[in-house]
């Protein structure tokens, strides 16, 4: 049984970003968290935006703004849940979606078991590499993740030079992972995470992440 396999395996996939302290609800992450500042993308990039040809689309409730983005394809018995935040700040609310969309993107990797072209296109830096690794990690053991997911506690701080931070509890306790051999499904329990992300704008108006990690959610998303 891989029972508890989400959380342990995020964590061990984003070790080298994890932060030493990070903000959920109303408070603002720490301006000194480690792993924040990551390196900022390059044009040679592997999350280049060279996705023109493809459609513009995700598995998520963030709104359409014109942008031409990668299709997010998540498994059929997978649902994301995202709790609203209280913001009108027009890029609050695009911090937001890309937000919901990175994430809809990892999972979506996991469940092909390779980086696709959604992965390239909302991530970039260290945050391409340790998503690169935790889709090896899944595919190695032969697993992928199912059933709903909920994002609560959502919180976003804009930053100078067009960047950001976002964090959001995450509820795994009616996921489960799935034995991509037999089909088997085994429950993750009362599981709770708190991922943190580093943003950075760049030309085509995307907020990317350029750093993420997760801790277990312990008081923060009690």
């Amino acid at each position: 049984m891989k029972r508890h396999l989400v959380l342990p395996v995020v964590a061990a996939a984003t070790a080298g970003l994890l932060l030493t302290s990070c903000s959920s609800g109303d408070s603002e992450p720490d301006d000194d968290i480690a792993g924040v500042q990551s390196p900022s993308p390059s044009e040679d990039d592997e999350g280049s935006e060279e996705s023109e040809d493809a459609d513009a689309e995700a598995d998520t409730d963030a709104p359409d703004d014109g942008i031409d983005r990668p299709e997010i394809e998540l498994p059929d018995d997978m649902t994301k849940e995202f709790e609203d935040v209280d913001t009108d700040d027009p890029d609050e609310r695009a911090v937001l979606a890309d937000q919901e969309r990175f994430v809809a993107a990892v999972d979506g990797a996991v469940a092909e078991g390779e980086a696709g072209p959604a992965l390239d296109f909302y991530a970039s830096g260290d945050a391409y590499i340790s998503a690169v690794e935790l889709v090896e990690r899944y595919a190695d053991m032969g697993y992928r993740i199912g059933g709903p997911i909920r994002y609560y506690n959502r919180d976003v701080t804009l930053r100078e030079g067009d960047t950001a931070t976002s964090s959001s509890c995450v509820d795994f306790s009616r996921s489960y992972s799935v034995n991509l051999e037999t089909g088997e499904e085994d429950p993750q329990s009362d599981e709770q995470g708190l991922y943190t992300l580093s943003h950075e704008l760049n030309d085509v108006g995307t907020w990317r992440v350029v750093g993420w990690a997760v801790t277990a959610g312990g008081e923060s998303c009690a």
